[in-house]
Parts: structure tokens; sequence; C-alpha cells
């Protein structure tokens, strides 16, 4: 399969750059994906060269894989053993990505590891047959969003292409395909995946003012979560506003009347069985997060100034590793306290000595201003 693949490829370990840290990805997934049901795969992201400085770099398969014209290609496994590449629906009319502002930095040491658990889009299915052998491949790509922690270079990294997933499409929704725990892991932990809803699709009116946008986080069920529930703070777990300005503008920080403010007063102590900032999911379960998004009118001048018709705006959770969680659900917790600061930010002082448990990017999702 591998020789097969080879013409597909658009950048391979050879094209590394000597300068730039070297990282590989790895995909493992079901060989069979239902058309009713979510195909989850493992994702790890390693670094692999033998420099000593700490980099700062991200890739997630929504942003860079899904939501990109250079992320995945979709191959198609003919019954005569070739293979033919599937034109895959434009995501989106917007500009593409910019990654060093739409993704989470992750700090990697040498050797620093990145396992998680992503799902193939829905949109992707109605590309797909049912009965026929697929293969989604990662063809490589370079990234200029990346740094040293303590010097600067301009190098490019590349995440060579080679690793792929393959499966055959079933219309078995009455047979649950349930991946198993990412091989490595001490201690299973819960499997999380995060997707945006807006309201109405596709658009947003100028008059109303405002983006109605739901978060949904998933706790999907997998062979090493045992059926637990488990209680985590929700802190962080919303959405981003960028419009699209013949540059990306955010929209966050540009309220009448935001900003920072300093506290000076004492921590407070919270249950996580009581106080509304932890929610408790059991597997196959959903916590949704209804956000009113003000659609603003009074940006600064040298932003664009005021929002018009027929302007992008694009609807972002760009991944998350949660600050705190546990086993068991509120109920088990409700004489437990933990601390948080008393600016308001819910950030738990004291973190679980828990593995960490990281949401990956939800994909994008993109609305006109009527």
């Amino acid at each position: 399969m591998e020789e097969s693949l080879t013409p597909f490829l658009q950048y391979t370990e050879k094209d590394r750059r000597p300068n730039a840290p070297a990282f590989s990805l790895a995909l493992q997934g079901p060989e069979k994906l239902s058309r009713t049901a979510p195909y989850l795969f493992h994702v790890t992201l390693q670094r692999v060269d033998e420099a000593s400085h700490y980099c700062v770099f991200a890739w997630y398969p929504q942003t860079h894989g899904f939501a990109t014209s250079n992320g995945f290609i979709l191959l198609h496994c003919t019954a005569q053993g070739e293979l033919h590449q599937v034109k895959l629906p434009e995501y989106t009319t917007l500009p593409q990505l910019e990654h060093q502002h739409f993704s989470p930095y992750h700090c990697h040491k040498p050797g620093n590891v990145q396992q998680y658990y992503d799902v193939i889009p829905d949109r992707l299915i109605p590309c797909l047959q049912t009965g026929e052998r697929y293969v989604l491949l990662w063809p490589g790509q370079q990234y200029s969003s990346w740094n040293w922690i303590d010097k600067v270079d301009n190098s490019k990294v590349v995440l060579p292409g080679g690793p792929f997933l393959s499966f055959t499409v079933e219309d078995d929704g009455n047979r649950p395909i349930v991946p198993t725990l990412i091989s490595g892991l001490q201690e299973c932990c819960p499997t999380l995946i995060a997707k945006i809803e807006c309201c109405p699709q596709g658009q947003v009116a100028l008059q109303d003012d405002l983006v109605l946008a739901t978060l949904h986080v998933t706790y999907v069920p997998t062979s090493g979560s045992g059926g637990r529930p488990f209680t985590f703070n929700t802190a962080g777990l919303t959405v981003e506003l960028w419009v699209w300005r013949d540059r990306w503008v955010n929209l966050k920080g540009f309220v009448c009347g935001g900003g920072w403010a300093f506290v000076d007063d004492p921590d407070m102590q919270v249950s996580p069985g009581r106080d509304e900032g932890f929610a408790s999911l059991r597997p196959g379960e959903t916590w949704s997060n209804v956000l009113r998004l003000p659609l603003l009118t009074d940006m600064e001048s040298n932003d664009g100034g005021e929002a018009r018709v027929g302007e992008g705006i694009r609807c972002l959770f760009t991944g998350l590793q949660l600050d705190w969680w546990v086993w068991g659900s509120r109920e088990d917790y409700l004489e437990t306290t933990v601390t948080i600061p008393a600016t308001g930010s819910w950030t738990v002082r004291e973190p679980g000595e828990q593995p960490n448990v990281s949401i990956p990017a939800a994909a994008p999702v993109d609305l006109e201003i009527v």
C-alpha cells in the first residue's frame, strides 16, 4: 500500500530543513466506517529531531487537514487495485486559515509526544460509496507558523506525508465501531470531540448584531473508558469570532467597555459538585454551551470600521487541554472543594494528577453577513 501512495505525496522526510525541528505523524483507525456513526481515529504527533531546544508548534486534523485545500487527500481503491483521487467539496470561499492565529500552540520538548482522538467530518461522508474501500492520506505539508523558544529561525517545519487511514464504508448503524485505547497511555482518559453549530446556518443578519453559536463537547465511548462518568472544569470552552477584511481580524477585545482588570482579592473555594463552572458526562453524552456573541459594528477604523453586509465571519474552537478533571459524577464531589482565582478566570489552582485530556480543534464554521 505504501508504495502505491508515493505518487500522491507532496512532502517527505527528505524535504525536512536541518535548522527546523522534525515531527512525525501517525494515524490509526478502524477498518470499517459506518455512515451513521462517527469515525474516530488516533492521532500521534511526535518530535523526532535531536536538538535540545524547546519549540512551539501545533497541528490539528480539523484545521490543518480538513479545512484547507492543502490537507488530506481521499483516494478510492478500485477492484483492480488502483487508487483514484476523489474530489472533495470545497470547504469555504474564504481564504485559508492562518495557522499562527487559529491554532493553540504547544511547547514541544525533544522527544515530546502528543496523542488524541479526532473524527472525520460529516461533510465528507456523502463523498463515500457504501461497500467501497478508501484511503485518507496525509500528503505532507510545510509550515512557517512555529518558533524556537530561545532563538529565531526562518526555516519551515515539514510534516512529512505518508500516514494514512484505510477503511471500507458500511451502512450498518446498529453495530457500533468502537476504537481501542491509544497504545502507550498509562491510564485511560475520556475521549472528547468538539463541534460548532450556528443558527441560522451559513449566514447572520447584520440587523440582529448577534451570532448565536453552540459548542458541543461529546464524550465518545471507547474500549478503554469502562463506561465511567467524569467531571471537568468548563473554563475556556468557548468560540472565537473572526472577520475577513483583506486579512483576518479577531473580534475579541472590541466590545464596548471591555478590557483587563486587576483583582487583588483572595482566591475562592468552590465545589465541583455544586459550582456551575463544572460539568460531568457519561460515555455518549454531550455538554453544550450556547453562546450569544456580539457582531460588533463599532470596530476601530484601522481594523476596517463597521461590519458590512457581505463580509465573512469565521467561528472557531481552536482546541483546549482541560484545566481540571476527575473520574466520577458531580454528585461524587459535592463535599470536595478546589481553589480558583478571584479574577473569575475559573482556572483551578490545584490541577488533578490525572493524565492530560485534550479536546482537539473543531471544524470551523463560516457565516456571511446579510
